[in-house]
Formats: structure tokens, C-alpha cells, sequence
């Protein structure tokens, strides 16, 4: 049968709770004993949001024992159970706590009414992690930009940060700032003049992509003239406060039938702007075997030139080096033609890195040969315009080899005359994209300041030798680079973040203070999980995408089953953008849940008691596979082995778990109820309509998704339905929430429909409320468990947005350079709560923003 009145439909565009300031008790809460219990009454003066506890103990030690009831009333749907409608309410509490027991010294009942939130904290921010360092430049000032693009396992995030001469950060630029002048950006984001916030257009449902372009490089930077990047073949230009992005320009136009194989293009520019000169460039195949094999019309070792004074022109032939009959040849591993690198000299030469003939060769303004230097492996080369001296990285080993390590060499002179007065080895590795470094000044001192994926480092010309200078650049030690999945611990109010891959770490909600989860002075690898009712940490672990669900305590000590292990299975998840582990919930009778293949893309859940065996399940049973003969699951005797599906087989595109008080399970996917409709301003943004899901609400004994699995539907599909979009119709379930993501997959912002690594996470507290987070909307949603929207907030904000930076005035005066938005978030992705706390994890901001709960009303009263 088709939905029924017992399941309830939930759409977020109910109506909300009244403004908090609105909100005040017209009968003020009392507590009368009533057998065992008590009788509650209270009534409020609008409709409103209320949460009702019974509390143990007095004053800060009080805790609550009983969540007994939270919801919105006077909203389109009826509030949860035991609330009823209407603003006036009458409750009985049955004197037991949360799991059924008899609460012992309870004494208070409090009421609280109309919740809001306020900006708390940041929490985890690094202004100096940010991703590996693709690309540098300085401006005339001798400020630092920086790009990075990649970071762990195929999760990447474009960034452009500044810093001062120094290293001390100064502020982003990409992505752009939340005060940066709407028309500035019109081309990225619309404004809501109302509001005052933007909301940016986003382009990947995988990793956060708030710009058009891809992996922008650095050519220049200037205060004045702004800043080049190139991406490809094309040029991309942006002021130098993040605004007014142009591109692409296409380095050459479409009837030059430019071919550059599998190398990234490097640029230089004459000392007056006026020619741009490119390099790296070769009709050169994937795996390149002969010289005949690259395209004669676009030759190894050929420079060209452009004059930007005659808009429009191509790049032209400038110079060719004389290179042997036979040498390396450019692939798609070593990303090098014969020619890397180029620099400009104060006359307007250009100088050469010959990887071949491993020198440097200087060109006149013409076109003409002056001489060339003797120097190894030329990587990159700089010129100091002041005193002509050469500033060479060269390979230690020289190619066809893919990477090698870089010494940094002085020459002073030219040709025959040419001498090394200084060499400095580098504990950096050079690989197929090469490393970022520019020349700058400290004083009058020369100083190379060198990125790669090993970090940042800057050395100084002291005259006679080269040396590692110290800066302000200093990456916290040990520091979360990676922000993907987020679980709070309530009771403890203690954050877990985990980075995409195996390194999870701890933060304490209320300082900020925390790290990377370690035992025995190494790294504790997990992957995934839950925060038991017991306390108890249920934990993918493993440095890999395969890896056992394990329960350790809060010490990280393993707390075994009554089984006699603490392993419950082995679980596959696949490596793509991290690895793709789908979602551990805890319920509170001990039972675990977790999302895993069953076969190639198809998923299921698979739960396991508070003894440690797996639960039985209706779906897929004598369909799931025998663990791999080398896995040790596979030695685990029958009534331990995992034969069947709780909830299943589900969409590929799905992730997040949680489990109420009354054990019910919450599943996140990519599908949401037939005829739903967006929220205004978003009805036609493909963002939206392609990564948005719903939490989909099952009681414990489960249920299944038709249509989520080609071939697979189960025959015996029991329960009310619901008929989604995309052909799919949920089976079992008692409720579906709208409006989580992101999901990735196929369509719109995807790279395939089996691409599914990317899943946010929720949260579902012991009142039953979820809180959830959307990056189409740059939003957190807090709803009760009957679907009314109690509370929303966040807004688009970059870095600089609440960060108190320690390094401008208003930052030493603890004010945020940026103080907009109150909430800012550029990439939500999951979000938790505590009692007094809302936790949202920003990936692309890179940090937890915490978020603090206000309520119009609270009143407590004993009972009589």
C-alpha cells in the first residue's frame, strides 16, 4: 500500500517556532506526584519549541535522567509524543530514567522554551593548514600568496591565502570573503540584500568547488595589477581584495590546435608585463616513447611569447634548445618537457631551464642565444633582478625519474665565468607537479621561499651561505588538515572529527583544546563511529578502507563482548574522494549499526546486538557474501556471522547513522519524497536538487528501499511505503526528513554515479530532535522528531569570518576581522549536539563552528 496516515511525511517548509523573544510561559511549570511519577503542566504564551527534562541532583551537578519530551506546538504537524496539541500541555512522567529504570533522586522538572543559538567558537582552525602548496608568488610588497588545491586521498579544496613577508597569515581570497562588495562576486554568488549574505553557486557534490575553474595556479601577484593564475591552457585574473574573477582566456585560440599532452604550462612575465612567456609545452602522448611520437608542430624545448599589447595574438615561437638525438621523453608521470622553467632578468632576458643539457640558457629580448650556465637538473629558475644572480632548484636525480629530492644553488656569472658560491640541500621532494617557489626579500637580503606537499620553507641569502631562516609560518604540530565526518559525544561534549581517511581526533567542545586520537605515542587509526549510550565508542578502525568494527572505551581500551572479543565484523569501503565508510550508529541497549557493500555499489545495514552477535534481519538474506578466506571474520562461527540486512539494500549515495532512545534507526540517502518541493530561492539550483536527501526513520526491525539496487528488490518487503523520487519507494519506514546533504553520486556536480564517497552526518539527540546540515544552503536544521523546524542558521562565510587573527589590529582587540556572517559556513557536511551546544563541521573553512543554545523561557520547579 501506498503512505498511510501511521507515516508521517515530514516537509521542513512547515511553520517554525516563534521568535524567541515572543515566547514566555503563561502558566509557569509545576510538578505534582502522581503514583510513582509525577504530573507536569505548563503552558506558553505563542507557538514555540519546549523541551522537558527531569533532572537528578541540585545545582551545576545536576543532570538530566529523563528526557522526557521536545517538540514544536502550534505547528502544522502535531508535536511528538507526549507532547499533544495546543500551547497548553499536561505530561506524566512515570518515574524511570532514560533506559526504563527507576531514576533515583530526582527532584526537579525543568521546562525550557523558544531555543536560538548565538555564535560560540571556532574550533580546530589552522590558518597555516590548508592542503599541499601547488603554487607561489610575491607582490611588491613581498607579501606571501599561496595556493593549494590537493590534500589526502583525492579530498581537495581551492584555496589562495596571503601572508606577510614574515609568513604571518593575513587573510583568504579564495574562497572570497563574506564582506567582500556584492558586485564583486556577482558572477559567483547571489546576494540577498534583506539578509546581507551570499549564497555561492556550488559545482561539486565531492569536494568543495565554489568557482568554475579547477586547480588555479599562481603566475603574479600585484596589489595593483591584481592576480594571474593559469588553470590548462587558460588564464584567470582576480583583484586583489578575491573580486572580479575573468577567465578563462584561453592562452592560444582555438584554430592554433594547441597540444600540451599531459604537462601543465609555465609561465613567465617581462619585467614591464608586456610579454608573457610560456614553457612546458608539447604535442607530447601519455607515455611518450620516441621523439617522433610528439607532434612537430609543437616540439620539445620550444618557448613562446606573447604580446598582451596585441590583444587577441597567440603565442608565438620565441626559442628552441638545441637538444641530442635521444634523451628522456615526456609522459604523463613526469609532466616535463625539455624545458620547466623560465625567469625574467631586470634587462628583460630570459633565462632557460635545460633539463636536457642540464643548464641555463639566456635569451635576449630578441629571440637571441646570449650564453648558458652550467647547472644540474634545473627544476626551477630564479633571477634576482637586483644582482643577476641565479637562484637554481635542481633535481638531485634526474629525470625520466618521476621524483627526486632538490638542492637549492647560487651562481654568480655567466657561461665559462659562472661560479657556485652556495648550495643548500633540501629536504623536499619534487614530483610530477612540481613545487611552488618564488624570490622575495627580507630586508635586503634575498630569500627563495619554497612549497611543496612537504609544507613551506623559506631560505635566506646570508651573503656567504644559503639557510633555512625561521618564519611565522608554522603549521600547528600534528594539526587536522581534513575535515569530513563529525560525531559528538552529548554527555561529554566532546567532538570527534575525522579527516576523510584513518586519522580521527578529539576536541573538547567547551575549550577548543584536542588532537589526534593516539595510543602508546602513535597515531590510533579509525575511520568511522558512534558514541554509545553507555559511553562506549563503537569504531571503524584500521588505516585502510577495509578494517574491523570495534567497541573501545572512552581510554581507547577494547571492551569486549560477551563473545569474548571486542570485533563485531570486518568492513569494506572502498577508496575514492577518502574512504567511503557510510555512517556507525549505537543505540541504547549496546546494539551497534553499520552501512557497508554487499556486493560492487550496493549497500546495506547490518546491526549487531548489545552481546556482540549480529541481528537477524527480514532483507537479503542468503545474499550477502562470505568474508574473504584471508579476512579474520572469516573464522568467526556461524551465529557470528553476518547473513542479513536490518535496513537494505539501500542507495549507494547514503551515510550518516543514528539510533534513538526507543532504538529506532535513522538512515541518511539520496532520495527524497515524491513531490517535494525546495525551499524558496532554491527550486531551480541543480546543487540542491541533485545532493539533497532525507533521514529516513525505521523502526528496530528495519526495512528496505525498492528500486535503490537494480535486480535486488526484496519479495518480502513489509511495512507502509513511500514514494520517492528517482524511481525509488522506501519500505518500513515511520518518517523521512528532507533537506540533508551533501550526497555525491551522478548528475549534476558528479563524476560518476558510482562516486558515491562523499556523505554528511547527523544527529539525533535524546529528545528525539535531528540536526542536520546542508551545503547547497550553507545551513544547519534543527527539527523535532515530528518534522517541525525549530531552528536554522548559518550563512556562506570563508576563513577570515569569525577568526580572530592575531596577526591584524582588530584581531590583537579578540574581534574577528571578518564578524560576518554570526554563523559563517563554506561547505557544511555534518553536524552534532550536546545539551548546550550545536557543532557544525565546515569543510572547506576547515574547522568545527560551535554553535550555543538560548532559550526565550526556562523554568524549573520541584515537585509537591
Amino acid at each position: 500500500m501506498l503512505m498511510r496516515a501511521s507515516l508521517l511525511l515530514v516537509l521542513l517548509l512547515c511553520a517554525a517556532a516563534a521568535v524567541a523573544g515572543e515566547v514566555a510561559f503563561t502558566t509557569k511549570p509545576t510538578a505534582t506526584k502522581s503514583g510513582a511519577g509525577l504530573k507536569i503542566a505548563f503552558a506558553v504564551s505563542a507557538p514555540t519549541d519546549v523541551e522537558v527534562a527531569i533532572l537528578a541532583g541540585e545545582g551545576p551537578a545536576a543532570r538530566v535522567v529523563r528526557h522526557l519530551a521536545a517538540g514544536v506546538l502550534g505547528a502544522k504537524n502535531p508535536p511528538p509524543e507526549p507532547l499533544k496539541p495546543g500551547l497548553a500541555q499536561e505530561l506524566v512522567w512515570d518515574g524511570t530514567d532514560d533506559f526504563g529504570k527507576p531514576a533515583t533522586g530526582a527532584a526537579t522538572v525543568r521546562v525550557r522554551a523558544g531555543t536560538g543559538v548565538r555564535f560560540g567558537r571556532t574550533i580546530g582552525e589552522d590558518p597555516y593548514s590548508f592542503g599541499a602548496i601547488d603554487s607561489i608568488a610575491t607582490d611588491e610588497d613581498g607579501d606571501l600568496y599561496i595556493t593549494s588545491t590537493t590534500s589526502d586521498c583525492n579530498q581537495s579544496a581551492q584555496t589562495l591565502r596571503v601572508f606577510g613577508g614574515d609568513g604571518r597569515y593575513l587573510r583568504t581570497l579564495i574562497p572570497f570573503a563574506a564582506d567582500i562588495k556584492p558586485e564583486a562576486v556577482a558572477n559567483l554568488a547571489s546576494w540577498d540584500a534583506a539578509r546581507k549574505v551570499f549564497t555561492p553557486r556550488s559545482y561539486s557534490s565531492g569536494n568543495p568547488s565554489l568557482y568554475p575553474v579547477s586547480r588555479l595556479r599562481l603566475v603574479s601577484a600585484s596589489k595593483k595589477a591584481g592576480i594571474v593564475m593559469i588553470s590548462g591552457t587558460s588564464v584567470w585574473r582576480l583583484d586583489a581584495d578575491g573580486g572580479n574573477l575573468k577567465g578563462p582566456a584561453e592562452m592560444w585560440s582555438a584554430k592554433a590546435g594547441v597540444k600540451i599532452g599531459h604537462n601543465d604550462p609555465q609561465l613567465s612575465v617581462s619585467p614591464d608585463g608586456r610579454y608573457i612567456y610560456y614553457a612546458n609545452v608539447a604535442g607530447s602522448q601519455y607515455d611518450t616513447k620516441k621523439p617522433e611520437e610528439i607532434d612537430p608542430k609543437w616540439p620539445n624545448g620550444r618557448i613562446y611569447r606573447q604580446d598582451t599589447s596585441n590583444p587577441g595574438s597567440d603565442p608565438a615561437k620565441f626559442y628552441d634548445l638545441q637538444l641530442p638525438e635521444t634523451f628522456w621523453m615526456p609522459n604523463a608521470w613526469n609532466r616535463r618537457t625539455a624545458v620547466f622553467s623560465t625567469a625574467t632578468d631586470a634587462k628583460g632576458h630570459l633565462h632557460i631551464g635545460d633539463l636536457v643539457n642540464h643548464e641555463v640558457v639566456e635569451v635576449d629580448a630578441d629571440g637571441r642565444k646570449v650564453g648558458a650556465t652550467k647547472v644540474a637538473s634545473p627544476e626551477r629558475v630564479h633571477v634576482d633582478r637586483a644582482s643577476g644572480a641565479y637562484y637554481v632548484l635542481s633535481r638531485i636525480t634526474p629525470l625520466p625519474q618521476e621524483t627526486s629530492e632538490l638542492k637549492l644553488v647560487k651562481i654568480v656569472g655567466r657561461g665559462g665565468e659562472a661560479k657556485v658560491v652556495a648550495e643548500l640541500p633540501l629536504k623536499v621532494k619534487v614530483m610530477r607537479r612540481g613545487v611552488g617557489s618564488c624570490l622575495g626579500r627580507s630586508g635586503d637580503a634575498p630569500v627563495l621561499w619554497i612549497g611543496s606537499d612537504s609544507g613551506l620553507l623559506c631560505v635566506k641569502d646570508s651573503g656567504g651561505k644559503l639557510e633555512l631562516t625561521d618564519t611565522a609560518f608554522k603549521p600547528i604540530p600534528g594539526g587536522q588538515l581534513d575535515w569530513s565526518r563529525i560525531i559528538v559525544d552529548a554527555e561529554r561534549d566532546e567532538i570527534y572529527a575525522n579527516n576523510g581517511v584513518s586519522r580521527t581526533y578529539r576536541y573538547d567542545g567547551k575549550t577548543g583544546q584536542g588532537g589526534l586520537l593516539t595510543k602508546n605515542g602513535e597515531p590510533f587509526w579509525c575511520v568511522d563511529m558512534a558514541v554509545g549510550y553507555d559511553g562506549a565508542l563503537y569504531m571503524r578502525t584500521g588505516n585502510g578502507h577495509v578494517g574491523p568494527l570495534e567497541r573501545y572505551s572512552h581510554d581507547l581500551k577494547p571492551l569486549p563482548f560477551p563473545t569474548g572479543s571486542h570485533q563485531l565484523w570486518d568492513i569494506y569501503s572502498r577508496y575514492g574522494i577518502g574512504y567511503c565508510d557510510k555512517g556507525v550508529g549505537a543505540g541504547p541497549k549496546g546494539e551497534s549499526y553499520v552501512s557497508f557493500m554487499y556486493d560492487w555499489n550496493k549497500y546495506f545495514v547490518a546491526g549487531f546486538d548489545g552481546e556482540g552477535r549480529p541481528i537477524k534481519g527480514r532483507y537479503l538474506d542468503g545474499k550477502l557474501p562470505k568474508p574473504d578466506a584471508k579476512s579474520w571474520a572469516s573464522k568467526l562461527p556461524g551465529e557470528r556471522q553476518v547473513s542479513s540486512a536490518v535496513v537494505g539494500p539501500i542507495p549507494a549515495s547514503s551515510g550518516g547513522i543514528s539510533v534513538d532512545l526507543a532504538g529506532n534507526i535513522y538512515v541518511g540517502m539520496l532520495l527524497v519524497p515524491k513531490g517535494f518541493t525546495p525551499p524558496a530561492g532554491f527550486e531551480k539550483d541543480p546543487a540542491y536538487a541533485n545532493w539533497t536527501g532525507s533521514i529516513v526513520k525505521f523502526p528496530p526491525s528495519g526495512g528496505t528501499v525498492l528500486g535503490a539496487v537494480k535486480g535486488d528488490d526484496p519479495s518480502n518487503a513489509e511495512g507502509p511505503r513511500t514514494v520517492c523520487e528517482k524511481g525509488m519507494t522506501v519500505v518500513g519506514a515511520t518518517a523521512l526528513y528532507p533537506g540533508l546533504a551533501p550526497f555525491s553520486g551522478g548528475g549534476y556536480g558528479g563524476n560518476s554515479s558510482c562516486c558515491v564517497c562523499r556523505v554528511p552526518r547527523f544527529h539525533v539527540d535524546r529528545y528525539g530532535r535531528i540536526v542536520f546540515t546542508n551545503n547547497a544552503t550553507y545551513t544547519a536544521t534543527l527539527v523535532d522528531n515530528a518534522g517541525n523546524e525549530i531552528l536554522q542558521f548559518g550563512a556562506y562565510g570563508n576563513f577570515d569570518s569569525q577568526y580572530v587573527n592575531p596577526n591584524t589590529v582588530v584581531g590583537k582587540a579578540g574581534k574577528p576581522a571578518v564578524a560576518i556572517p554570526e554563523f559563517p559556513l563554506a561547505w557544511p557536511a555534518g553536524a552534532g549536539m550536546s545539551d548546550r551546544h550545536i557543532y557544525v563541521i565546515d569543510t572547506y573553512d576547515k574547522r568545527v563552528l560551535r554553535a550555543d543554545k538560548t532559550w526565550a523561557a526556562e523554568e524549573s520547579c520541584a515537585a509537591k
